[in-house]
Order: structure tokens, then C-alpha cells, then sequence
């Protein structure tokens, strides 16, 4: 008799725009969420802009104090920040209104001539602020007024998270791509070791047994893995070749799933990604990405490794994109919506379907 698990959810749940808006006030508003990283925030006037749902969101350091803000001038409403990310003044480009750290609208060009604004006027055109706080380098935006401080929401996790960011200093590489599937699509695919086999023959198969075993932490989780003896060795001449520092804590591999939408992948407990699955729309989401290393000697030994380690996060991301958009086409063809079935080694897709369905009670 099978004793495996059915989804909190059914299938349409996928194509709903009426859910996917839900989302956005059950899941995504709530929720403390990774934009990014410090590495690219810096130095005064750094930005960078991130998509969820229909609310974009400006991540700007100002005067050396990073601040978040809904991307949209008080004045005529024209998007502030249009790359994704970028070294400029929070200034608008339409009009030339800069704003300063509290939002607050302090360069009104021609203001005496065309506005005569106050003080007060000014502070009523102050741009809408959303809190923000860094654990390591992971830096996190809540867009709900009230909630749990980071730490709370992260529990466990925040620890992970600072440890991760000691343990690898060195971004190599940064990633933006737009996937033609629903956000969730993504967080399922990243959740279980099942798929490995069939979609990544010669990438992740070839590396890791598919034995992964989930510990949950409230909502959260992370499973663990062990490597195959030929990934082993390359490992450990890594290591010696490049005099590479890895933690103890995880020895071989590890993911970790910070819901929603953010999964980070560790390896010999030296190298590391990190993906955010951004929803755009229903069929539409934002994958942001990094790609960090441990401490090293460097050189051109350490060069070749980059470059490998970034051909074979490539590669597995690609594979990832092909299978999730089969699936988001087999989910357009469903004729009657009814649960995906998740077997014992899919149980960490089965914890993120029951977090995800306690949140969106009464909306499913």
C-alpha cells in the first residue's frame, strides 16, 4: 500500500490569477524577503530593483545606510531605478525629484517657480518605505507594516545564514534570468532529489546520491545529502589545489529553503548558490542568482575552478528551466485540477506545499 503524501493543494492552484494575487497578500507581503545581496550595495548611491508581483521594489544605499522603498515618484509616478541594479541617486528621471534615506522628497527642481511645497507638503510625498534587514550578506525586505523582526522570522536559519556568509566572502558570479513558469514551479523542483537522475544525467547525478534526508524548522527546511565518491575527490583536490577554507557544519551537500522563495545550495562547505524564485505574474517569474566561494589562494588554479564551478551551475540551472517549463505546459492541459502525489523522497516539497497551504486558507 503506498504511504506517501498528497499536496495541500490541487493543480490549478499553479494557473489562478485569482491565487496568484492572493499570494501576494498571504505569502509574499508577510514574509521577510531575500532581494539580494550586500555585495552589490556597497558604496554610496548602489542600487538594486527586484519584481514581486506588481510591486517594484528599490534597494538604494544612501549615505552609507541602506533603505528600501516602493520604486515609484511621489511626483508623476515614473519608475525611480530602471536597471536591476546600478550606481546612481535615488532621482527620478522624469523630472529630476531626488529623494533622500527617509524617502522624503528633497530636490524639487524649479519648487519655488512651479510647486511652493512646505516642509509638511513634503513629507506627504515621501516615497512608501518597506523595513529592511541584513543577516550576512542576505539582504531582506518585509513589505507588510507589522510583522516579526528577521531574526524571528528566520529563527534557526538566521545563524545559517551568517555562518554561510563568514564561511564564503567571494561572490564569483551573479545571474538574472526570466523563467516562462509559476514561481512555485521552481521552489517544488529545488525541494527533492527525485528528478536528479533523468534531468541532470551529467551534472548533479553524476555528483550526488539521491538520498536526501529534510529536517523542518518551522517553516523553513534544509536537507542534507552525500556526495558520490568521484565528486569526493575532485572536492578534495580543490581543496588542496587552491588552499580552499570550508566549514565543518556541512561537509558534503546541503540546500536550505528559506520560505518562500529563497534556496541555497552548499558544497564541501566551500562553495555555494543562491537562488530567488521571483514572481512576476502567474506564468512568469524572476530567477536571481549568486555564486560564492570560500577562502583561497588564488591564482590560476583557482581561476580554472570558478570557471568550471560556474559552467556546472549553468548547466543545471538550464536543465531546471526546461523540465519546470514542461511541467507548466502539462499543467495548462490539465482537464480536471486534482493534487500532485509526493512520495517519500519528495517530502520537503511535501513541508513547502503544507507551509504554503497554512498561509492561503480560505483562498484555495
Amino acid at each position: 500500500m503506498f504511504d506517501g503524501l498528497y499536496s495541500g493543494f490541487t493543480s490549478d492552484v499553479y494557473l489562478r490569477p485569482d491565487v496568484f494575487e492572493a499570494e501576494m497578500e498571504r505569502v509574499f507581503a508577510p514574509s521577510w524577503l531575500c532581494l539580494g545581496f550586500s555585495d552589490d550595495l556597497q558604496n554610496p548611491n548602489d542600487f538594486i530593483t527586484r519584481q514581486i508581483g506588481k510591486t517594484n521594489i528599490v534597494v538604494q544605499n544612501v549615505k552609507g545606510t541602506l533603505r528600501a522603498f516602493r520604486n515609484v515618484c511621489t511626483h508623476r509616478f515614473s519608475r525611480i531605478q530602471c536597471e536591476a541594479k546600478g550606481n546612481r541617486p535615488l532621482t527620478c528621471p522624469y523630472h529630476g525629484w531626488s529623494f533622500d534615506g527617509d524617502g522624503t522628497p528633497v530636490g524639487v527642481p524649479h519648487n519655488a517657480k512651479s510647486f511652493d511645497l512646505s516642509d509638511d507638503d513634503r513629507q506627504s510625498l515621501r516615497l512608501e518605505a518597506f523595513a529592511l534587514e541584513t543577516c550576512g550578506r542576505f539582504v531582506f525586505v518585509r513589505m507588510a507594516a507589522d510583522g516579526p523582526d528577521l531574526r524571528g522570522f528566520l529563527a534557526g536559519f538566521y545563524d545559517i545564514l551568517e555562518h554561510l556568509s563568514d564561511t564564503c566572502p567571494e561572490r564569483f558570479d551573479s545571474h538574472q534570468a526570466f523563467w516562462d513558469f509559476n514561481w512555485k514551479l521552481g521552489v517544488d523542483n529545488a525541494a527533492e532529489g527525485y528528478h536528479v537522475p533523468l534531468v541532470h544525467p551529467e551534472s548533479f547525478a553524476a555528483m550526488l546520491k539521491p538520498d536526501l534526508r529534510l529536517t523542518a524548522e518551522g517553516e523553513h527546511g534544509y536537507f542534507l545529502g552525500d556526495f558520490r565518491e568521484q565528486s569526493v575527490k575532485w572536492w578534495a583536490g580543490v581543496s588542496k589545489a587552491i588552499g580552499l577554507q570550508t566549514t565543518p557544519r556541512y561537509p558534503e551537500y546541503a540546500c536550505f529553503l528559506v520560505f518562500p522563495n529563497l534556496v541555497i545550495n552548499m558544497s564541501w562547505g566551500g562553495f555555494y548558490s543562491a537562488l530567488m524564485f521571483d514572481p512576476i505574474g502567474v506564468d512568469a517569474t524572476a530567477v536571481n542568482a549568486g555564486l560564492f566561494l570560500g577562502r583561497n589562494k588564488g591564482g590560476a588554479a583557482r581561476d580554472m575552478i570558478v570557471a568550471q564551478l560556474k559552467e556546472f551551475s549553468d548547466k543545471v540551472r538550464s536543465e531546471d528551466h526546461g523540465i519546470c517549463a514542461k511541467v507548466h505546459l502539462g499543467l495548462t492541459s490539465m482537464a480536471t485540477p486534482r493534487a500532485p502525489l509526493l512520495g517519500k523522497m519528495e517530502d520537503a516539497c511535501a513541508h513547502f506545499h503544507a507551509v504554503y497551504a497554512n498561509r492561503m486558507k480560505g483562498a484555495l
